[in-house]
């Protein structure tokens, strides 16, 4: 087996930055992200094995039966290492050491709705989210007066906010700027658009076209850590849906529709019965960066133009070794057999020395194997030809 060395010109290291598109629609307290539903499979009634709306982490567990299922386990052992969904209590109590203890998949999330009122008279509890972002928000405030936490536009530790939080699983890295986008439905006719369309997280209302308060902003959204936050109090119930007599957008009373009831049903804990005439769009762009080596694996002239395949040589030698007690011989000279194509039959063609390379293994510097790339078509290798065969690994 021939060996060769990769040069420094022949890897390359490269980062492949990629922007998918999700679109998640609300309705009926129930999500659905881009069009999908849920799938039947052949062994379960919901292949995906995560309710609509949810992306699978890794997607394990798909389409596979109740006992036949992956999950994680761990030996309770004097480390006293454990799954965070058991308790303290129950760890000391039920379980003897030697025992394994496990736990579940898939790990999937979506987005969340909080809606924080104005009215409350404490902010603690479920509060805690929006007030953790009080730094975030500030943060960015060079992008835009409207990140402000508490500024003259508004304190958020006191007005109604409503907060979607967009799992990291979903968008990679980073939400692309200028591709939020944030539609309002009252009986499928849409009542309100948000765009950030300065790149600046300013989320502005751009539609319908001539509707109140268009061109105002009426949230913010915080691209690296995955939030929207929306703040516009304003009645979008005019114009074909002025009619409209309003919707239990936070659970009780009824309430005209505003941006910061965006999304209710969202995995908020509403019931059903309380919207059901208005429906929600969310769409952005992610971003992911895979790292990836291309390598490039030289064939040069004169070079793997032998082979230690019993078929490359004539059939039929004698090529039984001779042995003694001090020697072994394997006979020498034997031929090689010509598959040079003639047109004749009779005499063969000029001999030449052909291979068929089918496959590039790779090595690490220890010689240990840990990639073979495959031809889809064997290639037809002579001593007066080179190729080179480029490879790319994903990392």
């Amino acid at each position: 087996m021939a060996y060769k060395k990769f040069k420094s010109n022949d890897l390359f290291h490269n980062t492949l930055e990629m922007h998918p598109e999700f679109d998640f629609v609300i309705h009926d307290t129930s999500i659905y992200l881009n069009g999908r539903g849920a799938i039947s499979g052949a062994f379960v009634s919901n292949a995906g094995d995560v309710p609509t709306g949810h992306v699978n982490l890794y997607e394990l567990n798909v389409d596979r039966a109740s006992g036949n299922r992956v999950y994680p386990f761990i030996g309770k052992g004097g480390s006293l290492s454990n799954f965070k969904t058991i308790s303290s209590g129950s760890f000391n109590s039920d379980y003897a050491y030697g025992d394994t203890l496990s736990s579940s998949y898939p790990m999937s999330a979506s987005i969340v709705r909080d809606f924080f009122a104005s009215t409350t008279t404490s902010r603690t509890g479920s509060a805690n989210r929006l007030n953790a972002l009080r730094n975030t928000l500030n943060h960015y405030q060079t992008l835009s007066k409207h990140y402000l936490f508490s500024g003259a536009l508004g304190d958020k530790g006191k007005q109604d906010v409503n907060l979607i939080s967009i799992p990291s699983i979903v968008f990679g890295s980073q939400i692309k700027k200028g591709t939020v986008d944030l539609k309002f439905y009252v009986s499928g006719t849409l009542i309100g658009q948000l765009q950030d369309k300065n790149r600046n997280g300013e989320l502005i209302q751009v539609g319908p076209v001539g509707s109140a308060e268009s061109g105002s902003v009426a949230g913010v959204v915080l691209y690296n850590e995955g939030f929207v936050l929306l703040t516009g109090s304003w009645d979008m119930n005019s114009g074909p849906t002025s009619v409209f007599p309003g919707e239990k957008y936070t659970g009780a009373p009824v309430l005209q529709p505003k941006w910061i009831y965006f999304g209710a049903g969202a995995n908020d804990g509403l019931a059903v019965s309380n919207v059901v005439s208005s429906s929600f769009g969310l769409a952005f762009k992610g971003t992911t960066k895979t790292q990836t080596i291309t390598m490039l694996a030289h064939a040069l002239k004169g070079e793997y133009n032998h082979s230690n395949n019993p078929t490359y040589k004539t059939f039929n030698q004698g090529n039984t070794p001779i042995t003694a007690s001090n020697a072994y011989v394997e006979p020498g000279n034997l031929t090689i057999k010509n598959i040079v194509s003639s047109s004749y039959s009779d005499p063969y063609a000029k001999f030449k020395k052909t291979t068929y390379i089918s496959s590039v293994a790779i090595y690490d510097d220890k010689k240990n194997l840990i990639g073979i790339a495959k031809l889809a078509t064997p290639v037809k290798k002579t001593e007066d030809v080179e190729y080179t065969f480029k490879m790319k690994l994903d990392i």
